[in-house]
This record gives structure tokens, sequence and C-alpha cells, in this order.
């Protein structure tokens, strides 16, 4: 039941902003079109090193839940991956979308990387302490989040007869956060 109310939020969500992106928008439609690609080669370097980065804290979590390294070294590791992770955020947040339906969708994706850093910042707290019972359970806000995101870029880009990158197709499938019990 939740996960249909995610999905009919989403919908009306994008319905809603795409409404008011064709009625008063002064913008022509080739520039539109040249503004959602100008967006995606923004956002797609930074998501696509996020994937990356991310796919280096299963190795240090799998290590340390196999004891092969201890929770200072782990915290340590996590923290190095926290750091480079909150730059890329700083680098999302830089991103300055100017057609009105697709900064509000970039807002909304921006506030997933603020989750994944607060995320990653208790992880590397609770590693410290051995204990990762207090993490943040936003798992399904970022997921809901993206997949608002991702849908209302799809939506955009058949309005412009735009064709995204295909692994925009895969944004908020899988893992969103790195699990300290492994994945499920």
């Amino acid at each position: 039941m939740p996960v249909r109310i995610y999905q009919l939020g989403a919908i009306a969500w994008c319905v809603g902003l795409l409404a008011g992106c064709g009625g008063g928008s002064s913008m022509n439609p080739s520039r539109a079109r040249a503004e959602l690609e100008h967006y995606v080669r923004e956002v797609e370097p930074i998501r696509l090193g996020v994937n990356k980065l991310l796919e280096g804290a299963d190795p240090v979590l799998g290590a340390f839940r196999g004891h092969r390294i201890g929770p200072a070294a782990a915290s340590a590791q996590m923290d190095q991956l926290e750091r480079r992770f909150a730059a890329l955020a700083v680098d999302i947040a830089a991103i300055k979308a100017r057609l009105p339906v697709l900064a509000g969708l970039h807002a909304a994706y921006a506030e997933t990387y603020v989750l994944e850093d607060a995320y990653l910042s208790a992880l590397v707290s609770g590693l410290a302490r051995r204990d990762l019972a207090d993490l943040p359970d936003t798992q399904a806000t970022q997921r809901a989040a993206i997949i608002r995101w991702r849908t209302g870029l799809e939506v955009l880009a058949r309005e412009m007869r735009l064709r995204l990158p295909a692994d925009v197709q895969q944004a908020g499938r899988g893992e969103i956060a790195p699990s300290p019990q492994g994945s499920s």
C-alpha cells in the first residue's frame, strides 16, 4: 500500500509541475530543450560519480562485518568516502536549473544528497562506536524523490522529443544507502 501511495503521489506531483511548465512560460521550445540538455549534462557526471563512489562503501562494510578491519579503520575509510560525497553534494547543490519545472525537480533531487550525507555521517560515527542501531532510515524518502525526479525528467524529455541517457532509467532503483548488514 505505501508503495502505491508513493506512486500516486509521484504522478500527481509531476502532473502539477508540468501543468505549470507550458502555460505562461515565455521560453520557446528550442530554448527549453537546450536548457534540459544543459541540465542533464551538468547532473550526469555528478550522479555517475556518486554511484561509483558509493560502490566503495560495500567493501569497507564487508571487511568490517567480516572482522578483517576494526571499527577505527572502517570509520576512517567511510569518513574519507563521506567527505568525497559531501563535495559532490555541493556540486549538485550548485546547479541552477533555469526552467521552473526543472528547478523544482532539481531542488527535490538535491535534497536526496543532503539525506545521504547525513546517513553517511551517522554511519561513520556508528562504525567508530560499534553501534549502528541509530542510523537514519531515509531510503524510502530518497527513493521516492529520485523516482519523482526521474519521472519528471522523462516526461519533459518526451514533450521535447529528447532522449535521456539510458542510465537515468536506473535512478531510484537498487540500493540507495550502503547497508552495514549487507545487501538483502
